[in-house]
C-alpha cells in the first residue's frame, strides 16, 4: 500500500525583482507549504501519529497554490526547490520513529489536468518511509512576467471557510 501524501500550502509571495546581469523585469514566486506523507497530524496537538509499517511513496501533486504558465515563455525560467524533515513521531516506547528515505524531491511543470491553458508546478516525492514523516518544502520560481497565464487561487484557512 502507498503512503498517502497531503500538501498544505502557506500564503505566496509574488514580486518583481530585477536581474542583477541583464537588469531585465524577472516575476519571483515563492511557494512553501508542508508535506505529509503518511498520515495529517492531529488537529489540536498538530503532531502525526505512530503508524509504522513501511509504505513506498511515489507521489506526484500540483502545488495548491501553483500559478498557470505559458509554456512556451518558459525558455529561460529558473527553479529552485528546497526541501527539510520537520516531524517524525516517536514509538509508544518513547523513542525516536524511523524515517526510511525520500529521494530526489523533484519539481516540474505539468498541463493542468482539467484541459485549461498553462502548465502548473508539480512536486514528485518518492521513496520509502517507516513512520509517518512531515517535510517542508520551498519553490522558488523566477521568469519573464509575461510567462503568467494564471494566477494560482492561494488556499483558505478553516477559519475563512466559516465565515
Amino acid at each position: 500500500m502507498t503512503a498517502d501524501v497531503h500538501l498544505v500550502a502557506q500564503p505566496r509571495i509574488d514580486t518583481v525583482v530585477t536581474e542583477f546581469h541583464t537588469e531585465s523585469r524577472r516575476l519571483r514566486s515563492d511557494f512553501a507549504g508542508m508535506a505529509w506523507i503518511g498520515d495529517e497530524p492531529d488537529g489540536e496537538s498538530g503532531m502525526m501519529g505512530p503508524d509504522y509499517r513501511r509504505r513506498p511513496v511515489e507521489s506526484q501533486l500540483f502545488l495548491p497554490d501553483t500559478h498557470w504558465y505559458d509554456v512556451d515563455s518558459l525558455d529561460d525560467v529558473e527553479v529552485q526547490l528546497a526541501v527539510g524533515l520537520v516531524q517524525v513521531p516517536g514509538t509508544d516506547r518513547g523513542t525516536q520513529g524511523l524515517v526510511g528515505a525520500i529521494a530526489e524531491p523533484e519539481v516540474d511543470f505539468f498541463e493542468h489536468p482539467d484541459g485549461l491553458d498553462g502548465v502548473g508546478l508539480c512536486l514528485s516525492l518518492r521513496g520509502e518511509i517507516w513512520s509517518n514523516v512531515g517535510l517542508s518544502y520551498r519553490v522558488t520560481v523566477l521568469c519573464r512576467p509575461e510567462a503568467l497565464v494564471r494566477k494560482g487561487e492561494l488556499p483558505q484557512s478553516d477559519d475563512e471557510d466559516e465565515s
